[in-house]
Parts: structure tokens; sequence; C-alpha cells
């Protein structure tokens, strides 16, 4: 075990330091991985601190629909489910060779108890190319944000997605530090299928719909304790926990067909505006603003320094480029998702399913599907693929197509274009890199979709698919 240098210069084993530190150590620990290594040390640490309590306890079963008109009002079965999305690190970083020593995942708990890996961007779940058990002890990892869905579950009946689900766009829930003797009460906001405001206390046993002048609600935040929402046109309101509505912002755009998506970085409120309409004519200007809460208003940036923004459909999120390596140097960008996208994934045997939770859809959102039978199917670019499930035609970027075999990062194989292709999904997964300002999809900018795809070697899976692999996380779990 490393040791620790005191004062008198002597050095003292980690395991040895006085029993009341190690607790004080352990009260600053605020998230179930950091609970979970703390405690692994050495027997003395893991007996100062108990393990991580998840409040509320997952899943949570919940009233649904949200529209008390609805003819399926009181329908039982609908569950509050929780995902987290970490960063992986090797321990020895210093012994690979790829500038980019860092992976992300989204890892879901579903309302069955299972435990599914997903590809953050497109909320896929990963099936494949990973190893057999996913050990969290194996590797640094950091918890970069949560995320909630809501999922349909009648244990009587297998697991299956329920399009009732469509009903809730996005859901987030705040913790009520200060409801005096209740401790684990907390509240739900969340975004229903018309665009509007609705929450949930707990102990409610209906959803209350919030009276707001706005009529198409595009993202919601929890930010410094409080709710945050932005509409079409960029007004944003605050709401505490009892939900009392402030003003923070006003509106700064004509609204359209531009989607706004709020993200925390750094201690800061962001707002990502970019354009949800995928015509040849339409604009592909992304604008991003920082919130001056002083002068309330939206005031835009022209770079995010090392930051990297990822603007999803449930949850946007923000990381630094150092997380993956001294000398990634990737930063200054946004991943952001044309849409939102629908896996149907019946008969089909692709590498990726879907993660049986809430995936909603907007008007103007386009509709994805599986990717897996390129046989005389016709692609985007209305040619046709060619035979053995390898795309040997171009691929459609926005204003110009690339070849799958000639990408952007120099000469990539064929068959190692299909695994990234299928990992980042299609033209849906988008990323911007703000000093060049370019814009397209990550097939286009194979390098900049390493942290996402492919499952990095040192996972000590194998590089290439091996089927009926069973992802699951040992005695180490983060659940």
């Amino acid at each position: 075990m490393e040791q620790q240098t005191v004062g008198s210069g002597r050095y003292v084993p980690w395991s040895d330091i006085p029993k009341e530190l190690a607790e004080r150590i352990g009260s600053c620990l605020d998230t179930q991985i950091d609970v979970l290594h703390f405690r692994s040390v050495c027997t003395t640490w893991r007996s100062s601190l108990a393990p991580f309590k998840t409040v509320p306890h997952f899943p949570v079963e919940i009233p649904f629909p949200l529209d008390d008109r609805n003819i399926y009002k009181g329908r039982p079965g609908y569950y509050l489910i929780e995902s987290t999305v970490y960063i992986l690190q090797p321990l020895d970083g210093d012994s690979i060779d790829s500038p980019c020593k860092g992976w992300l995942i989204q890892v879901i708990k579903t309302a069955d108890g299972k435990l599914k890996v997903l590809n953050p961007l497109t909320g896929r779940e990963i099936q494949n190319h990973m190893p057999k058990v996913l050990n969290l002890l194996d590797f640094r990892v950091s918890q970069v944000c949560k995320s909630y869905h809501v999922q349909y579950y009648i244990p009587s009946k297998p697991l299956f997605r329920d399009y009732d689900v469509g009903y809730v766009r996005k859901v987030l829930l705040l913790m009520n530090h200060n409801s005096g003797s209740e401790k684990d009460s907390f509240s739900l906001m969340a975004i229903d299928r018309d665009n509007r405001l609705c929450y949930l206390k707990s102990g409610d046993d209906k959803w209350t719909k919030l009276k707001n002048p706005s009529s198409y609600i595009d993202d919601i935040i929890v930010y410094k304790g409080n709710f945050y929402v932005v509409d079409r046109y960029g007004e944003t309101m605050k709401f505490d926990s009892s939900f009392n509505e402030t003003t923070v912002a006003s509106r700064f755009s004509g609204g359209g067909k531009r989607k706004k998506r709020l993200v925390e970085s750094g201690g800061q409120l962001f707002l990502v505006d970019y354009s949800s309409d995928f015509g040849k004519d339409a604009s592909r200007e992304i604008k991003i603003y920082r919130l001056d809460e002083k002068q309330y208003e939206w005031i835009e940036v022209h770079t995010l320094g090392d930051r990297i923004f990822f603007a999803v459909n449930d949850c946007c999120f923000s990381v630094s480029s150092c997380d993956f390596g001294d000398k990634y140097g990737r930063g200054n960008c946004i991943y952001y998702v044309k849409g939102s996208m629908y896996f149907d994934d019946e008969d089909s045997d692709d590498d990726f399913g879907m993660c049986g939770c809430c995936c909603p859809l907007d008007d103007d959102d386009v509709i994805s599907y599986p990717i897996s039978n390129y046989d005389d199917k016709t692609n985007e670019s209305g040619s046709k693929s060619g035979g053995g499930g390898v795309i040997s035609t171009s691929i459609s970027n926005g204003d110009h197509r690339i070849n799958a075999s000639t990408s952007k990062s120099g000469g990539v194989r064929e068959e190692q274009a299909v695994d990234r292709y299928k990992g980042v999904f299609d033209d849906n997964t988008c990323v911007f890199t703000i000093e060049d300002g370019k814009l397209g999809s990550l097939l286009s900018f194979l390098d900049y979709a390493e942290i996402l795809w492919p499952p990095p070697s040192w996972l000590k899976g194998e590089d290439q698919p091996h089927p009926h692999v069973h992802v699951s996380l040992r005695s180490c779990s983060i659940f």
C-alpha cells in the first residue's frame, strides 16, 4: 500500500491514519463510486464509512401518465430509474500507446435490476465488444453526471418498451435537503410530449402541470439546487423545490427549428443553440452562451477552452479533454445528436440493443433504425450497400460525403469503419469543433469518436466482436 509523509518526514501506511481522520475524509465523499473506492482501500477504511445509500432507492414507482385526462390514468408498472455517466481510465496510462487514455460509458440499472452499459451519446446498449466482466476496481473511474428515465415494467410479463413512455421527453430529480423531517423527500420535473412542464413531489399521487407562458419547453437541468428551464426562444426560468418561478433570462432568438440545450460546466450554466432542421438549405450554425444571472441574459461565448460539451437528449454534461490524457488535445468542441433516435431491435442481430427506457420523439426529430442488415438496403445517399455487411458506398455527411474506407482520420479499413459506424450510429451523431468552425457527422471526425467508440483495448476485451457476451459488474458494482 502506498504511504503518506507526516510532519516528521516518517512514512506511514495510509491504513494507519487515525480512524477519525478516515471518517472525516469519508464524510466528504458524495458519489457512489468514490465511496466504493474508499471502502476498498483496507479494512480500517471500510469500517469507518458505511456503504453508499442511494436516496431514493431505485426503481421508484411513479404515477403515470403525466396527463391527468389520459385514458391510461392510474396504470401501474411505471418506474423512475437512474443512469450514470462515467469516465474510465487505465490505472497505468503510460503503458497505453494511444493519445486517448479515457473512455465514456453510461451505466443504467433497469426496473428489473439488470445492468446495462450504454453509449452516452446515442443511448444504445453496448452488448458486444466488451469484456465478459467489467470490474470497476481495475480502472480509475470518475462519475460525470446522472440522468433519469421512465420505464414500464410488470414482473409477470417480459420487460419491454412501452410506447406510452414517449409521454415523457425528459425527467429530472432534485433532492429536498431542507425539507425538515422528510429527509428522503424529493421532487421530479418533467417535460411531457406536448413540451409542457409537470412536477411531482414524493408522496404525490398525480403530476401537477406548471402554468407557463411558453408553449415549447426545450430543456431542463438541475443547477445550484434548483430546476432551470429554457424554451425554444431562449427564455429561461428557475424553479426551487417548491416550484416557485423566477425568470433569469429573457428570450433572445426567434425560435423556429432551433434547439436549446443546457449544460453545466465549471460551476457555470451554458446554453447550446443549434438547428434541428436537417434540410439542404438549413443553417448549420451552432452558438454557445453563458448565463449572466446578474444581468438576466445569455452572453455569447466563442471558446470552451479545454472543455468538451455533450448536448444529449436525456442528460447534457461536460468533461475536460485532460480526462482523456495530457496529449489528447481535442477539447473546445461539442458533441450533439440530430434529433432523438429510436431503435427497434426485434429480429435484429446487430451488436447493439435499446436500453428499454424513455426515448421520446420530437415532431421535427429524425427517426433512425437498426443498421445490422446492409445487404440490399438503400442508404442515405440513395445508393445500395455492398454484401457481407460492409459499407462500400459513400455515407452522407451534411454538405459533403465521405467514403468509409478513406475517412479523414487517415485510411481506416472498411471493417474498422463499419465498427465505428455502428458505435457512433449513423449521421445522427455529430461534433462541432469550435476553433476551426467545422461541423459534421462523427463519421468524418473519427479521431473524435475515440472517447466513445470503439471500446479501448485496455478494457481487456477483444478488439473484434464476439457474440453473446454478457456484460456484468462484479461485487464492486456501483449499484
